[in-house]
C-alpha cells in the first residue's frame, strides 16, 4: 500500500447518546495502545440549531458540551481529545471531516435497526461508513474489554478485495498482541473453493511474516454469515473485519450489502471494522506491495 499514510488520529462522531459514549470508550482503548489522539465530531444541522433555539441555548453551549467530553476522555483514559463542529450533512460531512483532519480510523456507535426514527448513530451509521475515506469500527452497546481486541476474526472469501482486510488485521493485532482467526468461506464450486484456498494461504503467509499469532477455520456448509457469527460468538471474538462492496457500475461508491449488515448488527454485539477497498491497489500486482508492514 504505497500511498497509504496513517496518522495518529481517530475520529469519533457523537450525538451524546449511550452508544456514542460506547464508541468513545472503544476509540480511547485503540488510541491508548496506538499513541493516537481523538477528535470528536458533531455535525451542526438545521435540526441542531432549531433544538438549541427551543432549549434557549447557543452554539457556545454546544461547544462547552463538546469540550467537557474531551476533558472527560483525558481524565478517564489519559488520551488527548479535541472536537470539531462542522455544519453540513451527517452522511457526507463526517467523512469529509475525517479526510480534512487526517484521521487514520473512525469509531462509531450504532443502535442497530430500530425503525424509522434512527439518528446518525442508528442504522444510518452504515451510510456514513460507505462514504468514509478511512476504515470504520462500528460498535453497539458492548464496552471494550480491559485487554482490548485480543481475538480478531477475518472472514476470507474468493474475492481479491478481501486481501486488503489483512493489512488492517495486522495493524490491529500488533496493537493488542492479538490472534487473527481466518474464517474461510465454504464454497461448493471448485474454482471459487480454490480461490478461497489461495486467499487463505496468502493471508496466513503475511500474518506469519509479521509475527502475528493466527489460526484457520473453514465455515460449515450452512449460510456463511450465520456460520461466521455463530463461530465468532462461541469463540468470544473481540472484533470482526469485513470489506464493503463496490456498487455495481459505480467506481467510487460502496455499499454494505444485506449480509454484511447482518454482521454489523450481530446479536453478540461484537464490534465490526468495515473497510472500503481501495481499488487502485489492484493495478499492477499485489495490493500489499511496498507496505512498510510487508518489507
Amino acid at each position: 500500500m504505497k500511498d497509504l499514510k496513517l496518522k495518529n488520529l481517530i475520529i469519533v462522531p457523537t450525538d451524546f447518546t449511550d452508544v456514542a459514549d460506547c464508541a468513545i470508550s472503544h476509540a480511547a482503548s485503540i488510541a491508548k495502545t496506538g499513541n493516537d489522539t481523538i477528535t470528536l465530531v458533531h455535525i451542526v444541522t438545521s435540526e441542531t440549531k432549531a433544538k438549541l433555539k427551543k432549549e434557549g441555548k447557543t452554539m457556545a453551549s454546544l461547544e462547552k458540551q463538546m469540550q467537557e467530553q474531551c476533558d472527560l476522555i483525558l481524565k478517564q483514559h489519559g488520551v488527548t481529545a479535541n472536537y470539531e463542529l462542522p455544519e453540513g450533512n451527517i452522511f457526507t460531512t463526517i467523512g469529509e471531516t475525517a479526510k480534512k483532519i487526517g484521521a487514520r480510523l473512525m469509531v462509531m456507535g450504532t443502535h442497530g435497526v430500530v425503525g424509522l426514527n434512527q439518528k446518525v448513530l442508528g442504522a444510518w451509521a452504515i451510510k456514513v461508513t460507505t462514504s468514509s475515506p478511512v476504515p470504520v469500527v462500528i460498535v453497539q452497546h458492548k464496552k471494550i474489554g480491559a485487554n482490548g481486541y485480543k481475538k480478531i476474526v477475518l472472514p476470507i472469501d474468493s474475492s481479491k478485495e478481501v486481501k486488503q482486510g489483512i493489512f488492517y488485521a495486522i495493524l490491529m493485532a500488533k496493537q493488542y498482541n492479538a490472534e487473527v482467526v481466518l474464517f474461510g468461506k465454504n464454497e461448493s464450486d471448485e474454482f471459487l473453493a480454490n480461490q478461497v484456498k489461495k486467499n487463505l494461504s496468502f493471508a496466513k503467509s503475511f500474518l506469519v511474516k509479521n509475527s502475528v499469532k493466527n489460526s484457520e477455520q473453514i465455515s460449515g456448509k450452512g449460510n456463511h454469515v450465520k456460520e461466521l457469527l455463530k463461530f465468532s460468538s462461541n469463540e468470544n471474538a473481540d472484533l470482526i473485519i469485513i470489506m464493503t462492496e463496490k456498487e455495481m457500475d459505480v467506481v467510487v461508491e460502496f455499499i454494505i450489502g444485506p449480509e454484511n449488515e447482518k454482521i454489523i448488527n450481530n446479536e453478540a454485539e461484537i464490534p465490526v471494522l468495515c473497510v472500503n477497498p481501495d481499488l487502485s491497489y489492484f493495478r499492477g500486482g499485489s495490493i500489499l506491495e511496498g507496505s512498510i508492514l510487508f518489507q
